[in-house]
């Protein structure tokens, strides 16, 4: 009965946390700095020549658009996303052209509800501190909800944030041990964007650790069967309707990809150089190779008990070693900062050092692109050493969060 008691007690704990006045006006302003840059936005694109949404936000309603004709969403040139990311897009045509963004910040909105319990399963309950417990929590949450990055990628109109509750919300129902509902969301997260296929092994090992069930026990098994499985009817279902184009389009380019606009990558001076050589080959995945190993392999084995950990880890590695990165991908892996902090003994001091050589590294980088796109200057060559600064600045920082991480493998015990 006392058990039943403090459990009791543990989850109106958890339930209060959310009618908080402290979380009312955390969420509050959340909401309300995305809808006044939302509206800015709308003056912005009307009265400026720069405009503030984001070039793939057009991509998106004009393919949106196909599909309200019947068409193929892939006649709108530069496309390269599922068919069901479109037909998500609808209302743009609809209701209002803002509705996309209007659901990216409601994406944010969730992911921020998320973290919050998953750092209330994480963050233990201590006797006569609850007080203490609820504001640390509500203190990482916010990380996600008032970062300006995130907030700035969701009202320009980029995707990111869908893609990342759906990353979210598998990485939550594992945890809990609900399967079959986390399978699922992991397998359409696949197919929206295939980068999430990185977490299947590290989610994999992670379930039934530590119960010497086996490495292929009935659980295990079943992830992956219904995570594959709704993988492929999705993917199959779009190719009946759109063919070969949709493969080619969506998941085939990514691998022969040269981009050599708006890339903090290591790898864009090569490709600007071979911008004009055929695409495709093997030399097309050398790139991917330190990558896969690096993200994969590397800290799948050595961190897959400590989940949240391992999945930060992997996707701060794949987007530095990305032969494309850009700013939005910064949203893949800002997700798992808040549920990463709280177990890091880097100190506040080290903290704000790493986030501001992260920024100045990055503000070097777009002054020379400023001077490429803006003035006309020859700066292919500065942009790419800025971009290697970029890229060791990024190693740093992960060397960082590693030396100084506190392994939370004993809330398995939880589990």
């Amino acid at each position: 009965m006392g058990r039943e008691g403090h459990l009791h007690r543990e989850v109106a704990s958890d339930i209060s946390i959310y009618r908080s006045p402290y979380s009312l006006c955390l969420y509050a302003a959340a909401i309300i700095s995305r809808v006044a840059l939302m509206l800015y936005a709308e003056w912005q694109d009307a009265n400026m020549l720069v405009k503030y949404t984001d070039i793939d936000y057009v991509v998106f309603s004009d393919a949106a658009r196909f599909v309200t004709q019947g068409s193929s969403p892939y006649q709108r040139a530069t496309y390269r996303y599922t068919p069901l990311l479109a037909w998500i897009l609808t209302p743009n045509v609809y209701i209002h052209p803002a509705w996309g963004k209007v659901l990216f910040c409601i994406s944010d909105i969730l992911i921020g509800l998320i973290v919050q319990s998953i750092l209330h399963r994480l963050i233990p309950h201590t006797k006569g501190r609850e007080e203490e417990r609820n504001l640390t929590i509500l203190k990482y949450t916010a990380l996600w909800l008032l970062n300006p990055v995130i907030i700035n990628v969701s009202t320009r109109g980029n995707a990111e944030s869908l893609i990342s509750l759906f990353v979210m919300a598998s990485l939550h129902y594992i945890m809990e041990d609900r399967l079959t509902i986390g399978a699922v969301l992991f397998g359409l997260s696949v197919h929206l964007k295939i980068y999430p296929i990185l977490y299947g092994l590290p989610f994999y090992f992670y379930i039934e650790n530590g119960r010497g069930k086996g490495l292929f026990s009935a659980n295990r098994v079943r992830f992956f069967l219904y995570s594959a499985l709704t993988f492929i009817l999705t993917t199959a279902a779009m190719y009946i309707i759109y063919g070969k184009e949709f493969l080619d389009e969506t998941y085939l380019y990514h691998i022969t990809r040269k981009d050599i606009r708006h890339s903090f990558s290591v790898y864009f001076y090569s490709l600007y150089l071979d911008s004009n050589e055929p695409t495709g080959g093997p030399a097309a995945l050398v790139p991917f190779l330190p990558q896969l190993f690096v993200s994969l392999l590397l800290f799948t084995w050595r961190y897959h008990r400590d989940i949240q950990f391992c999945l930060f880890l992997q996707t701060f590695a794949f987007v530095t070693f990305n032969k494309v990165c850009t700013v939005q991908y910064f949203v893949w892996y800002f997700c798992f900062l808040p549920v990463v902090l709280p177990f890091s003994s880097l100190s506040l001091k080290r903290l704000l050092s790493l986030l501001a050589v992260w920024f100045l590294s990055q503000g070097v980088w777009l002054w020379y692109a400023y001077r490429l796109e803006f003035l006309g200057e020859q700066t292919f060559l500065q942009i790419w050493m800025a971009g290697v600064l970029f890229f060791g600045v990024n190693i740093l920082i992960l060397c960082q969060f590693i030396s100084h991480h506190n392994l939370t493998t004993q809330k398995m015990k939880s589990r």
